[in-house]
């Protein structure tokens, strides 16, 4: 079990149910096996338990899109992801706005996605950034600071290897302050069915930061390892 969180004051404006968050160093994201979506291909509301470096779960996230939406629109699709505590109460609120993707106009495809926490108050915004071969990302705080950029491998693809994004201070010349790591999931990763990621970051850094970059590892999940039938 879960000890109680540690005396930590939330800043002004967060839930206090993200006090446990502002005390750790990795956050460990898995997502939900769903049996009938590897057999079927119906696509489903993804699900993930979060948890610590220990396997405590202290947080959970699901998404909330229609189902049409979900079958037509595939990894492509908007989205909302509510994340909560293990009582359910709301914590930090996700917005994928939809992009078409693989368009050879690549201004019409670029990927964003907006932080809120609580639901409601905008805290961040990740922003996909055009480039010719590796992934980059540039993240942004509730007043458009330029915060953290996000850089990838060339190759996301790997096989029987884990991928790692590594989270830089502020432009791409900045420190490394972080990493998002895509772990290779072995059969599961053969048929699709479901992911895992670590974030890993300074216990001390900034918790309106650490909620921000918490929630662009879902937009890097959808952009590069929802892999489905339906695709």
């Amino acid at each position: 079990m879960m000890g109680p969180p540690p005396t930590i004051t939330v800043p002004y404006g967060l839930p206090a149910g993200l006090a446990y968050l502002a005390s750790l160093g990795e956050v460990r994201v898995h997502q939900i096996l769903e049996l009938l979506e590897v057999v079927t291909g119906f696509e489903r509301n993804n699900r993930y338990r979060i948890c610590n470096e220990g396997e405590q779960q202290f947080m959970f996230a699901k998404e909330d899109t229609d189902c049409m939406t979900r079958q037509c629109c595939g990894t492509a699709r908007p989205f909302t992801m509510n994340i909560t505590d293990n009582m359910e109460q709301p914590l930090i609120q996700l917005h994928r706005p939809f992009r078409c993707q693989g368009s050879c106009l690549w201004c019409c495809y670029l990927q964003e996605m907006e932080i809120q926490s609580p639901p409601g108050n905008k805290v961040g915004e990740v922003k996909e950034v055009w480039t010719c071969w590796t992934p980059k990302y540039n993240v942004f705080d509730a007043t458009g600071t330029h915060i953290f950029t996000i850089v990838g491998d060339c190759c996301y693809c790997k096989c029987c290897a884990d991928v790692v994004f590594r989270v830089l201070e502020g432009d791409e010349g900045g420190q490394e302050v972080g990493q998002i790591v895509k772990h290779w999931g072995g059969c599961r990763e053969v048929f699709g069915g479901a992911n895992d990621f670590s974030l890993r970051f300074n216990p001390q850094m900034d918790l309106m930061k650490k909620a921000i970059l918490f929630g662009a590892t879902f937009l890097i999940d959808f952009n590069y390892f929802e892999y489905r039938g339906n695709n």
